[in-house]
């Protein structure tokens, strides 16, 4: 009875686990002009303003918005690229990695990471969570924060 148990419970942790790798990679969002792309715009549109993209700069989504826009007057009237001429093809083609290198950046900006972390003047361990880009920020400013404390002392000897 008892490894009948534990054999149910591995096979429902697996599943599970299984289910959610599988989960995290229907979320990755890119953009292949080399099948129909009304489709894929939308879900990249749709993307941006879900949480998967939260860290990404205002500049990188109105170039990715720009792309878009440009992909879509680009292959107005045609089915896919390969109709397109060897110059439209390749702007098409640029305009698809532009789109694709800001949403991979954006998406590992926006990935939350949580370590256990000493606060100060304690000997208790808690949960910290922060965006890649969030931790990213605190150490800039600290580095600002740093320099500019010493700065003032430097001047003045």
């Amino acid at each position: 009875m008892y490894r009948l148990v534990c054999t149910m419970l591995l096979f429902t942790v697996a599943g599970v686990s299984e289910a959610k790798m599988s989960q995290g990679k229907d979320h990755e969002v890119s953009l292949n002009v080399e099948v129909p792309i009304s489709e894929q715009i939308q879900k990249v549109e749709g993307a941006l303003r879900s949480e998967t993209y939260s860290e990404i700069t205002p500049e990188d989504r109105s170039q990715v918005q720009a792309a878009l826009d440009r992909i879509k007057s680009a292959l107005q009237g045609h089915e896919s690229a390969k109709e397109l001429s060897p110059v439209a093809r390749t702007q098409l083609l640029n305009d698809q990695s532009t789109v694709n290198t800001i949403l991979t950046r954006a998406k590992e900006d926006s990935r939350l990471v949580c370590r256990r972390e000493k606060a100060t003047g304690s000997n208790f361990h808690e949960s910290v969570c922060m965006t890649v880009a969030q931790r990213r920020k605190a150490r800039e400013d600290g580095k600002d924060y740093l320099n500019n404390r010493r700065s003032p002392n430097a001047s003045s000897n």
